[in-house]
């Protein structure tokens, strides 16, 4: 996961380009597509708007290297290297991307490439790197129609003083997974939307199955304590002040202690959810597709290694409503930028309006990479034809989710923050060696105090 607040699951524009690049944009052509799919008796039909990336005046030879991630290696850069790299430099004749992959150290690798000036042109970014001026502006390079079309709780994360650095790659929001063989054995009834925190905490207990001795072997939940927001905002309370860049931590707060107070009671009082001894080495991000765990917080960019590995009957449902009927969703936001030290501006804005055009998001939706489209014209063909869908999952329940979502809190000098967030909040969940409202306290007094001053 990622080392970018903002960039949850990978680790982590022009300033102007002028009248050439303004007259490259409007005259993308529009391309209708009509796809009908038979399938299970079942006919659907998708009518897609798509935006060709085709210069009318093709720029002076250029070449522009590339750098993105992927959840499934070699075959995953095999989307970019052999199916959207091949298209766009036929439709731009004149320009070459270079393809380099993201692995290892690459955050750290990139940074000390922008301070030399070596950075890739086009590349997977987030907020650190907009903060430290290391992209271009690029509200140029898109209209207010194509913003539009992006959700807009991803994209405050991508402004900053006025300017857009970012657009969104995909977006990535949270439902929760079961396993139905285990509801079956427990002899409970499936969830669904209209589920509650309690008719959960019920089931999560029923799911959990230890030993005379107290050891475990099956769990209810498994809490993921590094997304605990969306808990907070369902019991109408906040973690910090502002949508975007807070500059005040509020998890102290009532509302949001008391949510924190329920995942913490999972795990500690109720011990419906592993500690971190139990699952014997199975990361959280692994124990759902261990079989040994009912409830699952699902992200979207897991569809495709659930289909992989679960060797069990699952399916995806909405997150339970808070106590007040309240359901909020969790979206998070990786995007692409282009390096302000590029040599190549034109071609690295044409090459960045193609990565995150609707038809690039639906080969990346309904490819290997299966990531949920950003863009809203785009969810059809995730709800319809990505491989979760064709597979039979609700994977819709990501689109519904989506729509009700809230950014991923991100704090002014999140930095900071984290430093004095991360070993407090490890302590209370991790080790259990600090109680939670002791915690918390100790989080929120000092991250406000470094709030007060950043």
């Amino acid at each position: 996961m990622a080392s970018f607040k903002i960039t949850r699951r990978s680790l982590l524009g022009s300033i102007a380009f002028g009248a050439a690049g303004v007259l490259l944009a409007a005259c993308q052509p529009q391309i209708v597509k009509e796809t009908v799919i038979v399938e299970k008796e079942k006919v659907v039909k998708e009518t897609v708007v798509i935006k060709e990336t085709v210069a009318a005046q093709p720029a002076a030879s250029a070449e522009i290297r590339f750098m993105d991630e992927s959840e499934y290696g070699p075959e995953g850069y095999k989307v970019f290297t052999d199916e959207l790299i091949p298209k766009f430099e036929a439709l731009n004749p004149g320009i070459k991307v270079q393809f380099e992959p993201a692995t290892g150290d690459w955050f750290q690798k990139t940074t000390a490439a922008m301070a030399a000036g070596t950075a890739p042109d086009v590349l997977l970014a987030g907020g650190q790197w907009m903060e430290a001026e290391q992209l271009l502006p690029i509200e140029n390079e898109i209209s207010a129609e194509e913003i539009a079309d992006f959700y807009e709780a991803q994209l405050m994360a991508f402004r900053l003083d006025g300017h857009l650095y970012l657009l969104p790659k995909y977006v990535s929001t949270v439902v929760l997974a079961y396993n139905k063989d285990l509801f079956d054995k427990a002899g409970l009834k499936y969830p669904d939307e209209n589920w509650t925190w309690t008719e959960f905490l019920e089931a999560a207990g029923k799911l959990t199955v230890r030993d005379a001795g107290g050891k475990g072997s099956q769990w209810g939940y498994h809490v993921n304590h590094y997304f605990l927001p969306h808990w907070a905002w369902a019991n109408e309370g906040e973690w910090m002040e502002g949508d975007f860049r807070g500059t005040k931590m509020l998890i102290d707060q009532p509302k949001a202690l008391e949510a924190l107070k329920f995942n913490w009671d999972l795990q500690y009082t109720h011990k419906y959810s592993p500690g971190s001894q139990e699952t014997e080495g199975v990361a959280v991000w692994d124990s759902f597709q261990a079989g040994i765990i009912g409830f699952y917080e699902a992200h979207s960019w897991q569809v495709t290694d659930f289909l992989k590995r679960n060797t069990f009957n699952w399916e995806y449902t909405l997150l339970p409503k808070g106590p007040t009927g309240k359901r909020v969703g969790h979206i998070f936001a990786d995007g692409y930028g282009i390096f302000k030290g590029t040599k190549a501006r034109e071609a690295s804005g044409a090459f960045l309006r193609f990565m995150t055009s609707a038809e690039t998001e639906r080969v990346t939706c309904t490819s290997l990479l299966g990531l949920q489209p950003s863009r809203k014209s785009v969810a059809s063909a995730w709800d319809t034809l990505s491989k979760g869908a064709k597979a039979g999952k609700n994977v819709q329940a990501f689109s519904a989710m989506a729509k009700i979502a809230r950014l991923d809190p991100y704090f002014k000098n999140q930095g900071k923050v984290d430093e004095i967030f991360s070993p407090i909040w490890d302590a209370i969940w991790t080790t259990g060696s600090r109680p939670l409202e002791e915690g918390v306290a100790e989080i929120v007094k000092y991250v406000n105090e470094v709030l007060a001053n950043a």
